[in-house]
């Protein structure tokens, strides 16, 4: 029982003004908790966190400094690397649905878990005083209480279960996209390497007829001897090597198209059926 330093009434505990004369009562201190209002202790705390209680409560003391609740500046990782799931995990329901819409707005996304990293320990420093606050006027007795804070505090284990099965659904999605995109990616390069094997085939080709004006028909192995530069697996065909009929083939062995060209350079393709 306490009494106001300035008329001497009684003052209920944890009130911060005198009923009676109105004066300013000093505050309680009962560790990082409250300065006016139910007080919460550091055991009260400690039960209300539950996993890893010994370090929030040392973050949770900065927050009291000269007696008075203020916002100090710490580091938070898990909740700066998975801000969402950690408020799910710490049961702040109504912080991870403002986290979940501001995702959505633009170029904001790592600033955003910059300060929410920065002020997650005080996040839930109020969160836990306040649930602890309403609870402690709640409850008939202290084992009821204890019991109310261990449902009310702790952890969402289902929030553990959750994320690595959403992070294996991602990934598993994210590999249903990009295999069939690669491979798609992987078809058209081996295409390229043919078609740009057979136009440069085409272009010595044209070549060897300018500087020999006299030639009238080309052996696959001048093209060698030209400077052609093969690679093992584009499969070319010189199906005509006479100057006014020349025509060549190409396609690569994993490729999906056949190219050809005629004495003009002028390229055609077709999809391959013999695949």
């Amino acid at each position: 029982m306490t009494y106001c330093k300035e008329c001497g009434k009684e003052v209920r505990d944890g009130e911060a003004f005198c009923r009676q004369c109105g004066a300013r009562q000093a505050a309680a201190s009962a560790g990082p908790g409250p300065a006016s209002g139910a007080t919460v202790t550091e055991e009260e705390l400690a039960l209300f966190v539950g996993k890893n209680a010994d370090t929030y409560l040392q973050q949770f003391r900065k927050f009291r400094q000269g007696g008075e609740d203020s916002y100090s500046a710490t580091w938070n990782w898990p909740a700066f690397l998975f801000t969402f799931w950690w408020m799910i995990y710490r049961k702040m329901y109504g912080w991870a649905l403002l986290i979940l819409l501001l995702g959505w707005i633009p170029c904001a996304g790592f600033m955003l878990k910059i300060g929410f990293g920065m002020s997650a320990n005080y996040l839930y420093y109020n969160h836990a005083r306040k649930k602890l606050i309403a609870l402690k006027g709640a409850a008939t007795s202290e084992a009821d209480r204890a019991a109310a804070i261990g449902r009310a505090g702790g952890v969402n284990n289902v929030a553990i279960v959750i994320v690595p099965l959403v992070i294996v659904a991602m990934l598993g999605i994210l590999a249903a996209i990009a295999i069939p995109q690669f491979a798609v990616y992987r078809q058209k390069a081996y295409d390229l390497q043919a078609k740009r094997e057979l136009q440069e085939a085409c272009t010595i080709g044209l070549r060897i007829f300018a500087e020999k004006p006299e030639k009238t028909e080309l052996e696959p192995d001048e093209f060698l001897y030209a400077g052609l530069v093969r690679t093992p697996d584009v499969e070319m065909m010189l199906l005509d090597g006479r100057k006014g009929t020349f025509s060549i083939t190409a396609k690569h062995a994993k490729g999906n198209m056949l190219y050809g060209t005629d004495q003009k350079c002028f390229l055609t393709e077709e999809r391959r059926t013999d695949k």
